[in-house]
């Protein structure tokens, strides 16, 4: 009954809104039973819901209701019907109704059994006072010799479906090895009793071996070795009939009592036998049933459990998501989950590469590239070693938080005491909330970094001072600083939402190396544009060259290739334009001669001249100039190296000739002859200005 009001209450507490009724039935024949509803719709009388195809579950709608059947074995149907034709149960839902429902019946059975109990109890008195099981096999032999007055032994035998044999479960007058038998149906007495359902009685020592003929030599040898046969005067055996089936054998024996085992004997044992039948059958229901309540006590927990759980997600959830939409700071989220769940647990922020609570630093020796590092490739949750401030190694436990395949971050839980089932759930429902709220500010960010971009943008065109230094102002930045712009390029990706990622890591690392005031940073798609602002130009310098040594170790971590030019330092914001054109034609440099790392423009000399020439026609005006020296026989004597390392040597005969280890003669010789097939002369200023043109454009491009 209680289970049944859970039940109803279960449903009350889910269909508050919607009118609904719960019908039973237990199988096709009976008419549905209207168990509870909430509402006075009139009961339905309709017959019981056909069952069609495999499913257990099966759900009907029209215009005006939903009709769920939920059947179950021996034609059982529990029929929930739901007046709003757009109620939607999820598959757990209709799940958890299922098994709940399957109770239903329960307490009419149990009423059912109950009775037949009482009954069988009244009826075998005399040879039950317990349900269990052994305990009634054991009472019923014990009675049944108080009963047989002429029996002094006696065993009793079921029949194991399984291994299809007649094996002894309770016994008087005989010793453990009885237990060893093992009789087949058709075998021996018993056999034969159980097999043909019909009793027999043998009045002498020799018809009862004379029966046990064909008994195994194994059998004869445990029942020889079970008690004193020697005296062994008669013998009954009767089946146990449970419906007209055999169920097993009961066998009494004389020895040594008076008087003498009669068909009497043989009727009342008989008699007794029906009865002990009905009790053996009744305690196992009644233990088949303990067994059964067992399992629903378990399944109720466990509903119970889950339910406490869902309660207690949906709370957890909506208070971190509170806390989300109040704008709370990521620290403060962290603090109140290390509230929630009583243990320690740090955040690791890999867009912003932060650890919250910042004490985590400190207790850590861990860095946050290495962190980044291990994220960068760990999808699910994992544990690992990480070695304290103490030089202590501790267990930790780390979930990573993704958001389309975007490592956002992860949770790190030092492992003092075993993570629980509800620390776990807090944990997946805290990445939710975090994921959410890390896409939500990193989106924010993306949208500052377009406007800033269009202001940034808007200060390049403007040419009036006025309006410059207006334009400057909303950017903060002092009119009269010097200027420097530094523009980055990721080279490859797949992903957008990686590319954003990789943008934002790159923005974040950027603010710790450049935390000058003034100094502008933003993305945009596989962008990142830096506007420095000093009020000297060296510190620009010394910035640059920090990156410069940064960046290798950035394309390692994020694997990806970044190109990136820098522009020379000018005073005054009408400049900016200008270090704006500079870098990004350094940044094209690089890009054309897929180069990584930073270029300054400076550092890109006479090959400015050429910067708005296509590569290919650079590179094609050297072939012409100097692929006279690639022929076969001119690779042979050297002559293209020659021609550089004199050129390098600053036309020094004697210099050159000692780097190429060759005799002056033989290095007039190899110049003469360049100058035959270039058609041009060394001598010539016209001609060597081509030939030195050539060179350089040959080793830079």
């Amino acid at each position: 009954m209680l289970q049944n009001q859970q039940l109803y209450f279960h449903l009350n507490q889910k269909m508050k809104e919607v009118p609904f009724q719960l019908y039973y039935s237990e199988n096709r024949n009976q008419k549905f039973q209207l168990l509870h509803t909430n509402n006075k719709i009139k009961p339905t009388d309709e017959p019981l819901p056909f069952k069609s195809g495999g499913d257990n579950i099966q759900i009907y709608s029209d215009t005006e209701k939903t009709r769920v059947s939920f059947f179950y074995t021996e034609d059982a149907c529990a029929l929930l019907q739901l007046f709003s034709p757009t109620m939607a149960l999820s598959d757990d839902e209709l799940e958890t109704m299922y098994v709940m429902f399957s109770y239903l019946g329960m307490e009419s059975k149990m009423k059912t059994k109950d009775a037949e109990l009482s009954s069988m109890i009244e009826s075998i008195r005399s040879i039950t006072s317990s349900l269990e099981p052994q305990d009634v096999l054991n009472k019923i032999i014990t009675q049944a010799l108080s009963v047989i007055h002429a029996a002094d032994a006696g065993y009793l035998q079921l029949y194991d479906e399984t291994t299809e044999e007649l094996t002894s479960r309770a016994a008087v007058g005989f010793n453990s090895k009885l237990d060893q038998t093992r009789v087949k149906s058709g075998e021996s007495i018993t056999g034969k009793v159980f097999r043909d359902s019909t009793p027999v009685i043998y009045y002498s020592r020799d018809e009862i071996y004379e029966a046990m003929a064909d008994l195994s030599a194994e059998n004869f040898r445990h029942i020889q070795a079970a008690s004193d046969s020697s005296k062994l005067r008669s013998l009954i055996s009767v089946p146990l009939l449970l419906e007209n089936k055999a169920i097993g054998v009961m066998t009494v024996q004389q020895y040594d009592a008076e008087g003498k085992l009669s068909e009497d004997d043989l009727h009342l044992l008989e008699g007794f036998a029906a009865q002990a039948a009905i009790a053996i059958h009744n305690a196992k229901l009644y233990q088949e049933a303990n067994e059964r309540l067992e399992e629903i006590s378990e399944l109720t927990k466990q509903l119970e459990e889950k339910n406490r759980l869902l309660l207690r997600r949906a709370e957890i959830h909506e208070t971190l998501t509170q806390f989300s939409l109040q704008n709370k700071s990521i620290a403060f989220m962290i603090q109140e989950l290390n509230r929630m769940i009583n243990r320690e647990i740090f955040f690791f922020d890999n867009l912003d590469a932060a650890f919250f609570p910042q004490k985590a630093l400190h207790s850590l020796c861990v860095s946050h590239d290495e962190f980044s590092r291990i994220l960068h490739t760990k999808k699910k949750p994992f544990s690992i070693h990480i070695v304290d401030r103490n030089q202590k190694e501790v267990h930790h436990y780390v979930y990573p938080i993704i958001s389309d395949s975007v490592s956002l971050g992860c949770f790190l839980i030092p492992l003092v005491t075993p993570i629980s089932s509800h620390d776990q759930m807090t944990i997946e429902q805290a990445s939710y909330v975090l994921a959410l709220e890390l896409t939500k500010r990193k989106t924010q960010e993306e949208v500052y970094y377009k406007k800033t971009q269009e202001l940034f943008n808007d200060l390049l065109q403007y040419k009036d001072p006025r309006l410059l230094e207006e334009a400057g102002e909303s950017l903060g930045l002092h009119p009269k600083a010097f200027f420097s712009v530094l523009v980055m390029e990721v080279a490859s990706y797949t992903d957008l939402q990686a590319l954003e990622a990789v943008i934002h890591r790159l923005i974040s690392r950027m603010k710790r190396h450049t935390h000058e005031k003034g100094t502008l940073i933003f993305g945009l798609h596989n962008k990142m544009t830096i506007l420095f602002s000093t009020n000297a130009p060296n510190e620009i310098d010394e910035v640059i060259g920090s990156l410069q040594s940064q960046l290798p170790d950035w394309e390692d971590r994020e694997e990806t290739l970044l190109h990136a030019g820098v522009s020379t330092s000018y005073e005054g914001i009408h400049s900016i334009a200008k270090c704006y054109d500079e870098a990004s034609k350094s940044l094209s440099y690089m890009i054309n001669r897929k180069k990584t790392g930073i270029m300054s423009y400076k550092k890109i000399g006479i090959n400015r001249l050429f910067l708005t020439q296509p590569f290919a026609e650079i590179e094609s005006f050297s072939n012409d100039i100097l692929s006279p020296l690639r022929s076969e026989k001119a690779q042979n004597n050297d002559l293209e190296k020659t021609l550089l390392t004199y050129i390098k040597s600053d036309k020094s005969v004697i210099e050159t000739a000692e780097k190429l280890h060759i005799h002056k003669n033989t290095l007039y010789h190899r110049l003469k002859k360049i100058e035959e097939l270039l058609q041009l002369e060394l001598n010539n200023p016209d001609d060597f200005l081509q030939i030195l043109l050539a060179c350089h454009l040959h080793e830079t491009v």
